[in-house]
């Protein structure tokens, strides 16, 4: 049976989270950042430039004023529908709105709602004593502040929308729900009450997107364009500590000496051994993938997370051969003409088509002869399954090894593939623009250094050699001390 995570539900394949279960996803232009919040930046921009509690009555009056002039279909007080309004009824709007407010408050608009836009908006509030850089900076601090669709300034924003809804007379809530919310303005947010009714405003504000059939496409795309062309990009990335290689030596040559001790056994006592060999040939892969990540400083690499998801599977494929061992004695020649069978397969591929890709770093002529060094090619078979009809996940199960597949391998498997969790994290450096929707910037200067794989890395190796010392011993004379 699949495990649910915080009350996900599996369903065919995948996770639904409790949200996606009841609602359809929202679209873009219904997001509060992206669809909502430019709609409602001169509520922003004027409940920014007073104290809160002045700001609240201030807005409520404003609203009250509106709702004369906005058609009674309209339920919210956006922008857009205001500059719908023919010229007369918006020049009428906007002399009320300058008897409440300075010019300069709603003046940072004017690099968007341009005179070509909306005449009267451009003649009240056009403030030549400010400078486009400084109405700029004021327009991306505003969508930086309310940015966020739960902090506290924003949840002061979506009552004032949802204020203006109810003096349209559409809203019938319970008589207790109406008491509490209708106490918001009047509190501080540090009121007990507050944490129950914060989110009681956020999720009607929310409910009132089913009030209009369209969002103005026109108008956020307009908004966010002009903010984009007029702002720069400030780029961070996330930095972690860069490995020191000195101790990694000393522990490069403890794997080397111990590796090489288990060699020579194999030479000397057990050189036609199957099972030893395929042992030491799975720790000997792992043994070069940790040389290359020492030898070369990937500790901070999107090769490095590959090294970690190869030394977990060699191990975790030791561990399972050895268990399967006792029903398969034949297990360990299965296992090599497996993987045989594979190298067959590409070659068989290339005896059909040619030489597709002739400059090509597969060698297919000497694969050919790897497949048939101890058995013709006619008498391997080409096993398209998991070896053993086993995945990997199964095999971790089965071994004791499944918080090494959760925790570890199924995340680095992530950047095995170029999913887009890897992508994100590895390759694309945060925009801190909150005009430009905080996007992401392909990181082509390779500025973003991920975490260090070294202490997995070096833990993988130990339990691999661990293997081979359980099962052949190892002179306690030669091993390392405080390891």
């Amino acid at each position: 049976m699949v495990k649910e995570y915080k009350g996900h539900k599996f369903k065919s394949g995948k996770f639904v989270t409790p949200f996606n279960e009841l609602l359809t996803q929202l679209g873009k232009e219904e997001q509060w950042y992206l669809g909502r919040l430019p709609e409602y930046m001169w509520l922003a921009l004027i409940f920014d430039s007073h104290p809160r509690e002045k700001a609240m009555i201030l807005i409520q009056d404003i609203l009250q004023e509106l709702n004369k002039f906005l058609p009674d279909t309209i339920m919210q007080p956006k922008i857009s529908y205001i500059l719908q309004l023919n010229e007369e009824k918006q020049q009428d709007f906007y002399q009320y709105l300058s008897s409440k407010i300075e010019k300069s408050v709603l003046s940072p608009l004017t690099i968007i709602i341009t005179y070509s836009i909306s005449r009267p908006f451009s003649k009240y509030f056009s403030n030549k004593d400010e400078g486009i850089e400084d109405k700029i900076s004021k327009l991306e601090s505003t969508i930086q502040t309310f940015s966020s669709q739960h902090s506290e300034q924003t949840t002061d924003i979506r009552y004032l929308v949802f204020y203006y809804i109810q003096l349209r007379n559409k809203i019938i809530m319970p008589e207790d729900q109406s008491e509490l919310i209708n106490q918001y303005p009047d509190l501080t947010h540090n009121n007990h009450l507050m944490p129950l009714i914060r989110p009681m405003v956020r999720n009607l504000e929310m409910m009132s997107t089913n009030f209009e059939e369209n969002p103005n496409i026109t108008y956020l795309e307009m908004f966010w364009e002009r903010m984009s062309e007029l702002t720069d990009c400030e780029l961070f990335s996330v930095q972690f500590e860069i490995e020191d290689a000195l101790d990694k030596k000393t522990a490069l040559e403890n794997c080397y000496k111990e590796l090489k001790y288990f060699t020579d056994l194999f030479h000397t006592v057990s050189p036609l051994d199957h099972k030893m060999l395929v042992l030491l040939g799975l720790s000997t892969f792992s043994y070069k993938r940790f040389l290359e990540l020492i030898e070369h400083n990937l500790y901070n690499t999107i090769t490095g997370r590959n090294v970690v998801r190869s030394l977990i599977e060699n191990y975790i494929m030791m561990k399972y051969l050895i268990l399967r061992e006792s029903e398969k004695p034949n297990i360990w020649e299965e296992y090599q003409y497996y993987g045989l069978g594979q190298f067959k397969l590409i070659t068989e591929r290339y005896e059909d088509t040619g030489d597709v890709y002739p400059n090509s770093h597969v060698e297919y002529k000497y694969l050919s002869l790897i497949v048939e060094e101890y058995k013709g090619k006619d008498f391997i078979d080409m096993d398209l399954n998991y070896f053993d009809r086993h995945n990997i996940k199964t095999k971790a199960e089965m071994v004791g090894e499944s918080n090494l597949y959760k925790h570890l391998y199924d995340y680095d498997s992530i950047y095995e593939h170029g999913l887009w969790g890897a992508i994100r994290e590895s390759s694309l450096l945060k925009c801190n623009t909150a005009s430009h929707q905080f996007h992401c910037v392909p990181d082509i200067e390779n500025q973003q250094k991920l975490k260090s794989v070294w202490h997995d890395c070096h833990l993988l190796m130990q339990k691999t050699l661990n293997i081979l010392k359980e099962l052949y011993g190892y002179p306690s004379h030669l091993e390392v001390k405080g390891k």
